[in-house]
């Protein structure tokens, strides 16, 4: 029953290219830096901006720059494999990504070993933890802001391979006006591992397979003035399975996922004369999950077709004020189709375990929805001595369109619904700077998420569902007492209301499987110093202290969220000797909290053993560990060539890091799934420009 594999140590070797950037980050960049904007509307409270290029030398990324967002302040760690964003608190699906306004379904590919945009095509991020400004909205939790590459004048190419993947990329300029870009992404990760080692490691850790390709075009208008048109494309493939002696134990789970966008954006203007940015887009996702459990099968197939637009004016109206307004609108036309139990595939708060087999109980569904919001938005910034103060207003009106509000009877025609929800959204920030080193913040606002169309099911759901609401309250504290340092401390409380939760009624009422009764909090602190190179040497320590809850009806007591991490340290150092640069992370989370398995009972009617479980989220899974190195040097060829060479390993001292809990098939008893051994990345970097 061991799944560790503490024997695997892989050696990832990778030659990217050319990576079209005109001036190529020095060896002394520091690995992060934090932007705040006060000038012009912020984007709110300790905002995190990382540049994809000093990311890159960040331990423990593998050359994926994206993934930096996982070792910033407030950031809880995703269970092995799933690739989840989780940021103060907040559930993943609370949470939103956009690409220069394009919002995607998901941060990383299948598996979490990848992100879904290539670091080729992103400049930077912006982690936006809570508190943010009227602009952003549709959801309780925080925002991860991807900034694209601008595209480069000139003809530049990347090729890039190693025992993940292979990628290349190839940008032009035709004439004065047009640049093309085309790019594109293939992984073999899981054929190549399996052919060094000779094992199947597929029984071991979920192994996927992934590709992705990217195409834009940027044509310049007048001075001042472009369009850019931005085409993405990424697939999923990712199997786990579990195949014991006893036939009828056998189970496997299957996913497979793809995603495309179209998206325009104009920009023409400067904010000090008026910027104006204009972003239409659309585009198609889908996703199938299969669930094999002996003789019990299950399936959730699901296609969106999703479409926005986001049109923003920013402008200086004043020699104090300065006003943003504009209109954020999102639609998904959702077609769904269910088969099986209520808790397969398990949703947050659900009591289940790994191996657990499903219940007899089957059911079937296929429905489609209409979510839809139109949201105006205006912030201003009016600065007034050392006090500055961000009031904003965003409000929406919610379209929730269901084709059944009762499940399929007979050939009876179905009966729907449409309605039209109405939410305003007050924000507030205040900056406050008694003095030149030491800046007070302080920041409040409502928000509103819409459901989740799975969630709108008249089987396995409640098609009567509206958008949940949370209150987001920040304070926080900037002290810069040396040029080169920058402390922040942070404290954070999050109220969430009308969440959809498990109907706790051991019969609920018909098409009301779930209730929105639920309620949620999370509250703590953060605190991390910054040091930007001095003396060849930077880093940063943050530590979080928090502690996330949901109660699933007013009848049951608050239970730590399936999330809860409550203590999560960072520490990262990066030192410059003789052009090599030497970096060092130290990760340390809590354990994500689980529900025992303290007795089972033999259930003839299935011939299998059902659990009899404990405390809702009672135990926690073990303390997380792990230290990560990497050694990095850039040498100048010749004019406009450079070749970066690094090694990157991580889990250096090969701990045992437990990632879930496996029980024997009676349950009597359990053992820890144990995560990646030590893993050493190799790679270069040769670039032209």
């Amino acid at each position: 029953m061991k799944r560790s594999a503490d024997w695997i140590l892989l050696i990832l070797l990778g030659w990217p290219a050319a990576s079209g950037r005109a001036n190529p980050t020095p060896a002394t960049s520091p690995p992060f830096e934090t932007v705040v904007r006060a000038e012009r509307p912020s984007l709110g409270p300790l905002s995190t901006r990382l540049s994809t290029e000093d990311a890159r030398t960040l331990p423990g990324v593998a050359g994926d720059a994206v993934r930096a967002v996982e070792s910033l302040a407030g950031v809880t760690r995703p269970a092995l494999g799933s690739g989840q964003l989780s940021v103060w608190g907040a559930a993943p699906a609370e949470s939103r990504i956009l690409l220069d306004g394009i919002e995607l379904p998901a941060l990383y590919h299948l598996g979490g070993l990848r992100t879904i945009v290539p670091t080729s095509l992103v400049q930077s991020l912006t982690l936006l933890p809570g508190g943010y400004g009227a602009a952003y909205g549709r959801a309780l939790g925080g925002l991860l802001l991807l900034h694209e590459q601008p595209l480069p004048d000139g003809i530049h190419g990347e090729v890039a391979a190693d025992l993940l993947d292979v990628s290349a990329t190839l940008s032009a300029t035709l004439g004065q006006r047009l640049t093309l870009s085309a790019s594109g992404r293939y992984s073999y990760f899981d054929r190549a591992l399996a052919t060094l080692t000779g094992q199947p490691l597929g029984d071991y850790f979920p192994l996927p397979r992934y590709h992705d390709f990217q195409a834009r075009a940027r044509l310049r208008l007048r001075p001042g003035e472009q369009l850019t048109a931005t085409v993405l494309g990424a697939g999923d493939e990712l199997r786990r399975a579990r195949a014991p002696a006893e036939a009828i134990a056998a189970q496997s789970e299957t996913w497979h996922r793809t995603m495309y966008r179209f998206g325009l954006q104009y920009q023409t203007g400067t904010h000090n004369d008026g910027q104006v940015t204009i972003t239409p887009w659309a585009g198609l996702d889908d996703s199938d999950y299969q669930a094999a459990f002996g003789d019990s099968p299950a399936r959730l197939s699901r296609r969106d077709t999703r479409y926005g637009l986001r049109a923003a004016y920013a402008a200086v109206v004043a020699p104090r004020v300065s006003l943003s307004v504009g209109v954020d609108v999102l639609g998904t036309l959702s077609t769904l189709s269910r088969q099986g139990t209520l808790t397969r595939p398990p949703r947050e708060g659900d009591r289940a375990v790994f191996g657990q087999s499903p219940s007899a109980e089957q059911n079937a569904d296929q429905y489609s929805t209409h979510l839809a919001d139109y949201s105006p938005f205006l912030s201003l910034v009016l600065r007034l001595g050392r006090v500055l103060i961000e009031p904003g207003l965003r409000a929406s009106g919610v379209l929730l369109d269901v084709s059944r509000l009762l499940p399929r009877v007979g050939a009876a025609p179905p009966i729907g619904s449409r309605r039209l929800v109405f939410t305003v959204e007050p924000r507030l920030l205040v900056r406050y700077q008694p003095w030149q080193k030491l800046t007070l913040l302080i920041a409040t606002g409502l928000y509103h998420q819409p459901p989740d169309a799975a969630d709108l099911s008249a089987v396995f759901g409640n098609p009567t569902l509206s958008p949940a609401r949370a209150v987001h309250a920040v304070l926080a504290a900037e002290v810069t007492p040396l040029p080169s340092l920058r402390i922040e401390l942070a404290g954070f409380y999050r109220y969430l209301d009308g969440l959809a939760a498990r109907s706790p009624l051991e019969t609920p009422p018909l098409a009301r499987a779930l209730s929105q009764d639920g309620r949620g909090q999370s509250f703590g602190g953060t605190a991390s110093l910054q040091l930007t190179p001095w003396h060849n040497l930077s880093g940063s320590v943050s530590y979080t202290l928090s502690r996330a809850e949901r109660q699933d009806a007013p009848s049951l007591p608050f239970r730590l969220a399936d999330f809860d991490q409550p203590q999560i340290l960072q520490v990262r150092a990066r030192y410059v000797l003789c052009g090599f640069g030497i970096g060092l992370r130290l990760r340390y989370t809590s354990g994500l909290p689980r529900t025992e398995v303290i007795d089972s009972y033999y259930s003839a009617r299935d011939d299998q053993f059902q659990p009899v479980f404990g405390t809702h989220n009672g135990v926690r899974l073990p303390d997380f560990v792990a230290l990560d190195a990497q050694l990095d040097r850039t040498f100048q060829l010749r004019s406009g060539v450079t070749l970066a060479i690094w090694l990157d390993v991580q889990n250096l001292t090969n701990r045992k890091n437990a990632e879930e809990l496996v029980y024997r098939y009676d349950f009597s008893e359990h053992d820890y799934i144990t995560g990646l051994p030590t893993v050493a990345v190799l790679g270069a970097r040769l670039s032209y420009f």
